[in-house]
């Protein structure tokens, strides 16, 4: 790796400590299964610090989408449209969390390597074979819950508990 694309991924690792998000969030899906979907997000109003990490993000070969919202906090509607570059999924986010963890100073650091712990438990343990040796995706268990949920700090995010009562939820 070059001096560049060093100088990048720290640059990009600064502005995912200061504005970015490493979790995990978590959708009940209608039989009350639940899915869990990590994702890395980067919210700010610069169009300068946003399209430099789409630069970088595309010279790393990260997938992202972008997602504007106006920016609302509480009852104040600000004038700035902040814009949201998410990277959502198992392989896009481990490749970027590979790339930037090391540069990481921040809470973020610990989150990130820990989702990193999730996926890897997750890629050993993600499909099985049936009796009939159909391939099936295989539960989650409790040690990758306390996983997920000790990166999730939103005052709405569900407990361990509340996810391990779903029924694809093992041990």
């Amino acid at each position: 790796m070059g001096n560049q694309q060093e100088r990048s991924l720290a640059w990009l690792a600064g502005i995912l400590d200061g504005e970015g998000s490493v979790s995990v969030q978590v959708y009940t899906l209608p039989d009350g299964r639940v899915r869990l979907t990590p994702f890395v997000s980067i919210v700010n109003s610069d169009v300068g610090i946003l399209t430099g990490c789409r630069e970088v993000l595309a010279e790393i070969g990260v997938v992202y989408r972008d997602c504007k919202k106006p920016n609302t906090i509480g009852e104040f509607n600000g004038s700035l449209l902040c814009q949201n570059i998410r990277i959502d999924g198992q392989k896009p986010v481990q490749k970027l969390i590979r790339a930037v963890v090391p540069y990481l100073r921040s809470v973020k650091r610990r989150n990130a390597e820990t989702i990193l712990q999730y996926l890897d438990s997750r890629a050993e343990r993600w499909l099985d074979r049936d009796e009939k040796g159909r391939i099936r995706r295989v539960g989650y268990s409790r040690a990758e819950i306390e996983l997920i949920a000790s990166v999730r700090s939103h005052k709405r995010a569900k407990s361990s508990e509340a996810i391990c009562r779903a029924p694809n939820v093992l041990g």
